[in-house]
This record gives structure tokens, sequence and C-alpha cells, in this order.
């Protein structure tokens, strides 16, 4: 068998790249990602948000990820970013094995950007290209096993920059403690503790700021009634949203609009005593 030939014969190896397939995602458009094969996405630019099965995250440069087979998920990229991926299909009866022995997990994320794991990458993805499908096949094992050995290091899938962009971008959408942990790729109590160590507030506390920055700007600029504003601003209840607004501003938010109505109809004259 020639190492450029891929025929049947070729995919009774133990483990075999079925496919390599570049990407471009937009924040415009979203991609349904359907994984017949054993596959790992990898951020090669920009960021990229993936649900599937309820779950959430975000993947940054250098990130990858690895599904099962017969998964589905949503990619698209974050607003503003054009996202660039990569994504490997692999195959073979040894694939279970390889995957035990290397503690690689469904929904695993890892990282790719190290000089040797990049290099690594890049030339593993030419040789594909070039039509060596059998050499290819051997180096993505090669490339695993480089993950495996320097897995030691703490990669997480996004710095908490990100969450602070993505809580900007995304306050109107249900937001809580254990989906930003989840993005974040920790606990709730280590993403919490190094959320308020790095911003000096609290997530949760943040979260509601961002919320209230935008109610005050609707109830000034819109005639938006309160429960709408509400739902706008990412509260299911209009009570619980009136709690929050009251507790931060010191009026309800129709107190609130009220006041201002008055401010600009009647503004204080700054020459007079």
């Amino acid at each position: 068998m020639k190492l450029t030939d891929k025929t049947d014969n070729y995919r009774i190896l133990s483990v075999y790249i079925d496919n390599i397939m570049r990407k471009t995602e937009n924040h415009e458009q979203q991609t349904r990602l359907v994984f017949d094969c054993y596959t790992i996405v990898i951020v090669r630019s920009g960021k990229i948000h993936i649900e599937e099965s309820g779950q959430q995250r975000i993947l940054r440069k250098g990130d990858a990820i690895f599904f099962e087979k017969g998964k589905m998920a949503i990619g698209k990229a974050l607003k503003g970013d054009e996202c660039w991926i990569i994504i490997i299909q692999l195959d073979g009866k040894g694939v279970p094995g390889m995957l035990q022995y290397l503690h690689i997990q469904d929904g695993e994320r890892f990282n790719v950007s190290g000089n040797v794991l990049a290099a690594e990458l890049d030339s593993m993805i030419q040789t594909w290209e070039a039509g060596e499908y059998f050499r290819a096949s051997v180096m993505l094992q090669s490339l695993l096993l480089t993950i495996h050995d320097t897995r030691g290091t703490d990669y997480r899938s996004l710095d908490l920059n990100t969450i602070y962009e993505y809580i900007q971008e995304h306050y109107a959408e249900p937001l809580d403690l254990n989906s930003l942990s989840q993005l974040y790729g920790t606990s709730v109590s280590y993403f919490s503790r190094a959320f308020k160590q790095h911003f000096g507030t609290a997530p949760m506390t943040f979260v509601n700021e961002v919320r209230m920055h935008y109610a005050r700007l609707f109830l000034t600029t819109t005639e938006m009634k309160v429960q709408e504003i509400a739902g706008h601003c990412g509260f299911e209840k209009m009570e619980y949203f009136c709690y929050v607004f009251k507790k931060m501003e010191g009026c309800t938010p129709s107190q609130y609009r009220l006041n201002r109505w008055h401010a600009d109809k009647n503004p204080r004259n700054t020459d007079s005593d």
C-alpha cells in the first residue's frame, strides 16, 4: 500500500484520519456541526461559542475540544470576531483504547498553542493536504501523545477578560454563576474567587451593573414599559428586576424615569446659588 493511498485498506488502521476541514465562522451566522466520527475542533484565530447537549463553551485561539461520535453542536463566532477553525475527524477500532490510555473524554478541552504542539499540528495538516494520509494519521497519534505529556500545565480555555466581554455582550440572556463558571472551565467557587480578585467585584454583581446600565438607558430614551425593559435586560420576572433596580439605584424604575423626566424638563440653573 502506498502512503498516499486512501482506500478501504487505509481504513483498517487502528487509528486513522477520516477528514480535515478548514472553516471560517462569523458572529452573523451559526454553523451546525455534526460529528459522524470522533472529532477535534481547533481554533486557529478569533473566539468561538460552542453549544452541545446544553453545555456552553467559549474557545479562543489555540484552544481545542474533543467530541465523541454522534454528537451535534452549534458553533458561532463571538461578536466582532471572525473565527478560523480546523476540524479533524478520526476513526478506527483503536480510537476508544487510545482515548482511554490518554484520558481524553467527550467535551474535554486542551491547548495546542505551545511552539512544539503548534509545529506538530501544522506539519500534520500539511502532510494530510499533500495527500499522505497514512503518514498524517501516524502523526496525529504522535500529536495526541504530546498533548498528553504536556497536559500537566493548567490550561483554561479562556481568560477572565473574555468572560467580562461575554457578559457585556450577552447581558440580555440568562446568566448565572453555573453557566459563567462552565464557560470559564472551573468550579463555581474558583471562578467567583478569580473574577473578584481580577475585577474587584463579584461576577453576578457585575452582571447586574451591566443590566442596570441598559435599564437606565431604556428608561430615559424609550417609552418601553417597565416589564418590557426587564425582559430586555435579562430578567424573567419584573418583580426581581424592580428589587435589583431599587437596591442599586435607590428608587423604583418608574420613579427613576419620572425623576429624570422632571430633571430634563426643569434643568437646574448652574449660575444660581
